[in-house]
């Protein structure tokens, strides 16, 4: 995936997140924005 789209997917992921409604969804969710935050911030530094 490309920077963009690794945005635009942690994006709506977050906001999925704002609106869950349990505390497990919710947790699932920012599990999954956690692993995109992480493939940004290496894509990010691969390149200076």
């Amino acid at each position: 995936m490309t920077k963009t789209q690794l945005h635009e997917e942690y994006s709506k992921i977050l906001q999925e997140a704002h609106q869950a409604s349990g505390r497990r969804e919710t947790m699932d969710l920012y599990k999954k924005a956690s692993s995109i935050k992480k493939r940004l911030q290496k894509a990010e530094s691969e390149y200076p």
